[in-house]
């Protein structure tokens, strides 16, 4: 299954010490988060990985360079010349994919099996018109995420609640989807939100199911949770 990594975001609410890195880079345990996701990926088998990148673009390619010297996946990217937002990127990034594919953040990391998260989308769809699957993590604090809410058998997702004011707990969007190309077929837009303009609308019609991670998780985009990343790992 081919894989996206959306790796164009900037490192704007991090230290100062990654403000010239794209957020890719920025390191956690002596190991760019990018690393982190690549060898997560090559442990599963996923090894066509196709790169989003934006800005820094220079710097993630000589990376990649150097990686694909020590783990054994193949690669292509591609550059936005500005900002897409998450859908624009993932439906730009797409283009030429006929087939279901992986998609995740380039900010996160986790020890999901992704073999399980592919297999359970694949299985489900025999018997559905599922069109997207999203890997869900339980928060106590999803205050700063939003809370996802499913059907608990089925896991049909049913709705979405943005940020919520108060401080709450439940399930979380990890940033880890599987997608079939076709979401995109009626989308003209070229800048727009995958979370907010294609995601309620799959749920709404019943395309869209939930995936269970019990393992760790952890966003890194901002200071405080790429701190919590690092405890989180004991790195």
């Amino acid at each position: 299954m081919k894989t996206i990594i959306l790796a164009g975001g900037k490192a704007t609410r991090l230290p100062i010490s990654a403000k010239n890195k794209p957020k890719a880079l920025v390191e956690i345990g002596n190991k760019a988060i990018l690393q982190h996701q690549i060898e997560l990926l090559s442990k599963h088998g996923f090894n066509d990985i196709r790169i989003s990148l934006g800005r820094f673009a220079d710097q993630i390619i000589d990376f990649i360079n150097q990686l694909s010297k020590k783990l054994p996946f193949q690669y292509d990217y591609v550059i936005e010349k500005e900002p897409l937002g998450t859908g624009g990127a993932i439906k730009f990034a797409s283009k030429d994919i006929d087939k279901p594919f992986l998609a995740l953040n380039g900010d996160v990391i986790s020890d999901i099996n992704l073999k399980s998260f592919t297999e359970n989308y694949q299985n489900v769809s025999r018997e559905t018109k599922n069109r997207g699957s999203i890997a869900v993590w339980h928060c106590q604090k999803a205050k700063d995420f939003g809370l996802i809410n499913f059907h608990p058998e089925k896991k049909k997702i049913l709705n979405f609640l943005e940020k919520p004011q108060k401080e709450c707990i439940g399930y979380i969007n990890t940033g880890y989807y599987i997608l079939h190309p076709d979401i995109f077929k009626n989308v003209s837009r070229e800048t727009f939100s995958i979370e907010r303009e294609i995601f309620p609308n799959l749920a709404k019609n019943g395309h869209l199911i939930a995936f269970i991670h019990n393992g760790y998780w952890s966003d890194l985009g901002t200071e405080i949770r790429l701190e919590r990343g690092r405890k989180m790992l004991k790195l």
